[in-house]
């Protein structure tokens, strides 16, 4: 798979800062980088997208994978120790062209409409999307800056 970043591929739009994301970019590393979600409204839905343009899991170098794991880790815990989700569904699918991890947050707003499992997570998209303001941006971009700060000081503890 060719390593070079693509201008029409999303993933390397994201690395390369042209995609704008809520609250920046909470983790910078060396392979990949963490923020939240710049197109589903939902505070503390997390993305972890690799540098290299890449598709899968399995094409990570080990110290890539040794980092992503750190960054999934932290980013986790962040999640759980600011209370803002109890549990968390993750996601990496192959059919997109650019390596990336989904930590999407479950809500017990969520859970309440739409049920369990991860057959659910595209409808709740959508569903947040429709029902966004201004002011739901606020606490995408709020959660983010929250997170950051979570993040850092357990990253820092991992390193």
């Amino acid at each position: 798979m060719d390593n070079e970043q693509t201008s029409g591929c999303y993933g390397c739009r994201i690395i390369k800062g042209e995609k704008e994301l809520p609250g920046g970019v909470i983790h910078d590393g060396k392979a990949a980088i963490l923020a939240a979600d710049p197109d589903v409204p939902v505070p503390g839905f997390l993305i972890i997208t690799a540098k290299r343009h890449i598709r899968a899991f399995s094409d990570l170098t080990k110290e890539e994978r040794i980092e992503i794991g750190s960054i999934l880790y932290c980013a986790e815990k962040a999640l759980k120790e600011l209370h803002i989700v109890n549990e968390i569904t993750l996601v990496q699918e192959e059919r997109s062209e650019h390596f990336h991890i989904w930590l999407f947050p479950m809500y017990d707003w969520m859970i309440e409409r739409f049920g369990t499992g991860i057959r659910y997570l595209r409808d709740i998209s959508e569903y947040a999307k429709e029902h966004a303001d201004k002011s739901t941006w606020k606490t995408v971009s709020d959660t983010a800056e929250r997170i950051k700060t979570a993040f850092m000081d357990f990253y820092r503890e991992e390193a």
